[in-house]
């Protein structure tokens, strides 16, 4: 059986580059439209249509596997070769609370790591 992790997040962009960074995102949805599990996590990412104040965001959130993450981790890579001047926070949580990942997108430089804490609440 599959092992899940949900993924959220968003990345903070400038006016001016957003629509580069939505046609890049536009582009690999079409691309793999076909492919089942790939068009299906590419839905995950989402975005309002006009902006609030002076910056806009690109959001994703799914639950998805490995391969999910790891297509995730290649469209962030992509969008951060684009030199947008990026910033963001994504967390993806394993199913059973034991898995966690953080990336941490800092002026187009990306931070990740892995914690393996149980998230427990009262």
């Amino acid at each position: 059986m599959a092992y899940f992790y949900s993924l959220r997040g968003w990345l903070e962009l400038e006016e001016e580059q957003f629509e580069q960074a939505i046609s890049l995102v536009k582009s690999l949805q079409l691309s793999y439209e076909k492919d089942t599990k790939t068009g299906l996590y590419l839905q995950g990412w989402c975005w309002g249509e006009s902006p609030v104040n002076w910056t806009r965001y690109l959001f994703y959130g799914a639950d998805v596997t490995v391969e999910g993450l790891e297509l995730f981790q290649d469209t962030l890579f992509k969008l951060l070769a684009m030199d947008l001047n990026l910033s963001g926070y994504f967390h993806a949580q394993g199913e059973d609370g034991e898995k966690t990942m953080i990336y941490r997108v800092i002026d187009n430089q990306i931070y990740q790591e892995e914690s393996r804490i149980l998230m427990g609440f009262p």
